[in-house]
């Protein structure tokens, strides 16, 4: 079951990529939300292929996690597993979450010009990680860095980790189908983010599902140290959890954090 999952997930992964180039060459940082829009609505089949991509990327991401959560509930983790192997697949999250979250702020709309704003005051006010933020920012084309990374870097970055995580990158065609399927139905129940102009004047905007404890702890003004501090904790467990012996108290902790960070995410405090 959990080889299964994980050929699934490396399949969503790859129709994540593959859809992504078909739409890349249509998109431009310098005109973000135009062209995201002519990529909807004047391109042939743009749109299909924008919410593949997103949905995707979505059910990758789940997948991902519940991937991580199996191999969590195993008494103990495979030994065939290294240490470094499993550092690779902490980092792999991590990396997903931030090509997600670029993925977000191309869209050039209002929710993805509010989400940048907040990372960007997360990092420019919490110590040593404000270096990083030039890497992010770009005062003349606001886009341009997202984009870099978001088609060049974090992929290539997220590619090697997985295939040091699982040693070997192929993809079934019976799992390439399903991923396929996943992604498919997910496009027909659910709807994307809406795109929001520029211009509008809306009380709430969406976020990233998993970005908007932060956005809600900063909103109560909280410090983006302890914000940033809160946000590495299950990082930091997932690390600790190939080392100890007590894998259940990091269990436990882990559980622990996704209770009180998802009650943050759906209550103001």
């Amino acid at each position: 079951m959990s080889k299964a999952i994980s050929f699934v997930t490396f399949g969503l992964f790859f129709i994540a990529l593959v859809s992504g180039l078909v739409i890349v060459f249509a998109y431009h940082p310098s005109n973000a939300f135009d062209s995201v829009q002519k990529i909807s609505y004047l391109i042939p089949f743009g749109l299909f292929f924008r919410k593949l991509h997103y949905f995707s990327s979505e059910a990758f991401m789940i997948m991902l996690l519940l991937h991580i959560a199996m191999e969590l509930s195993k008494k103990k983790i495979n030994i065939n597993i290294e240490s470094l192997s499993w550092n690779y697949s902490v980092a792999g999250v991590i990396l997903v979450i931030i090509l997600m979250f670029s993925g977000f702020v191309l869209k050039g709309d209002l929710s993805a010009n509010a989400a940048a704003q907040v990372a960007f005051n997360l990092i420019k006010d919490t110590p040593i990680i404000k270096i990083f933020l030039p890497l992010i920012k770009d005062d003349t084309v606001f886009y341009y860095k997202f984009f870099i990374w978001h088609i060049l870097f974090l992929p290539l970055f997220l590619t090697y980790a997985i295939y040091k995580h699982i040693k070997f990158l192929q993809i079934k065609a019976l799992y390439f189908s399903i991923a396929m399927g996943i992604s498919i139905s997910a496009m027909m129940i659910f709807n994307m983010p809406k795109d929001v102009v520029l211009s509008a004047k809306v009380k709430n905007l969406e976020s990233p599902w998993f970005f908007v404890g932060a956005e809600n702890l900063l909103s109560n003004s909280f410090s983006p140290f302890f914000i940033n501090m809160i946000l590495f904790i299950p990082f930091i467990l997932l690390i600790l959890h190939y080392y100890t012996k007590k894998k259940s108290l990091v269990n436990i902790l882990l559980i622990s954090w996704i209770l009180v960070y998802g009650y943050i995410s759906v209550f103001s405090l």
